[in-house]
């Protein structure tokens, strides 16, 4: 079965996924241990079940598209829950994910794409007229 899940990030780290793979980094999410009171960190790449976007705090201008040959209760011991109300959310080992996974570009910010010409912002001349 194909599962399709989602990780938000930067327009660099998503062209070095989408060459090398994901990588492992820690995360805290702001998490604390019930028993202990201190902060839980957990190791390897978040993915959602749902694109996320900085309304759900989660900022970066390329979306990427994982679709990973697995079964979601394969899914259940990385689980993350109550995080957010309205999607799934995993760490997963990147080992795990890139083994399983196919990685592409869903959503790229045309502001930060550099397939776009730069605007200035400032610049009040209305479109269409010479700029010269």
């Amino acid at each position: 079965m194909t599962l399709v899940l989602y990780h938000r990030t930067s327009m660099a780290e998503a062209h070095e996924i989408v060459r090398k793979g994901f990588e492992d980094l820690d995360w805290d999410f702001g998490l604390t241990d019930a028993r202990t009171g201190e902060e839980t960190v957990v190791t390897g790449t978040w993915l959602s079940d749902q694109p996320l976007s900085q309304r759900d705090g989660i900022d970066g201008d390329a979306l990427l598209r994982i679709d990973v040959e697995a079964l979601e209760d394969e899914l259940a011991p990385f689980a993350l829950e109550g995080l957010l109300w309205h999607a799934k959310l995993w760490v997963v080992p990147s080992e795990w994910v890139n083994a399983r996974g196919t990685v592409r570009f869903a959503e790229v910010d045309p502001r930060s794409s550099g397939l776009h010409p730069a605007i200035d912002l400032d610049d009040d001349t209305p479109s269409g007229e010479d700029r010269g």
